[in-house]
């Protein structure tokens, strides 16, 4: 099995407790960079994989795949961590290994550890509350929005269906103790009402 495992932006006590024992109880762990081994080593014997940044994309899918391969095999048969800075879901180097693990590999489950981001981190540093609707952007096209608060599923879905979205996934009370409930369905099909703790991912239509 494979888990991401998500570091936080860098001080170590921003680190879940979660994190700190998929670390301790990973055979092998594996990270993208220095600044991830760094924190991961308090807890594990990270190894340094490396993917460039560079342009040449023939290049970069022959060291993604080669790296997939490695992860891959220690993930088959051994519970293997792969751990980056922030959060592992979020402009992160493990939403391409899986993609290519899922692809390549797809034997090995795959499961995330959610984690401290770039913007709660940043709205701490900054003093800042964001309490109204905001845009994170790398600077690539906007291809996904979601929807916190989502009371009304299936209005907001068929709203977004108009502006070019689709494939919906809704979620209620995700990560808590009581029972958390996952739809991934057509607009029409959402719920009409959910609670107040919904939320709903719409990815564009391409």
């Amino acid at each position: 099995m494979l888990i991401g495992i998500s570091l936080g932006p860098g001080d170590p006590g921003l680190l879940t407790l979660k994190a700190v024992e998929t670390l301790r109880r990973s055979s092998k762990v594996f990270v993208p960079g220095e600044m991830a081994a760094n924190l991961a080593m308090a807890y594990s014997k990270p190894e340094i994989l490396d993917f460039p940044m560079i342009g040449d994309e023939a290049k970069l899918e022959e060291i993604w795949s080669r790296n997939a391969d490695i992860v891959a095999g220690h993930a088959a048969t051994t519970l293997t961590g792969f751990a980056c800075i922030g959060d592992i879901n979020t402009f992160s180097t493990f939403t391409h290994l899986k993609r290519l693990m899922n692809l390549t590999h797809p034997n090995v489950e795959v499961d995330t550890i959610p984690g401290v981001g770039i913007v709660p981190a940043m709205a701490s540093r900054f003093g800042i509350g964001l309490d109204r609707s905001f845009l994170v952007s790398d600077g690539s096209d906007q291809e996904t929005v979601i929807r916190i608060k989502a009371t009304r599923p299936r209005k907001i879905a068929r709203d977004l269906e108009e502006k070019g979205f689709g494939q919906f996934i809704l979620g209620t009370k995700l990560c808590t103790s009581e029972e958390e409930i996952v739809w991934c369905d057509h607009a029409d099909e959402m719920p009409e009402r959910s609670n107040y703790f919904s939320v709903l991912h719409a990815r564009r239509v391409r």
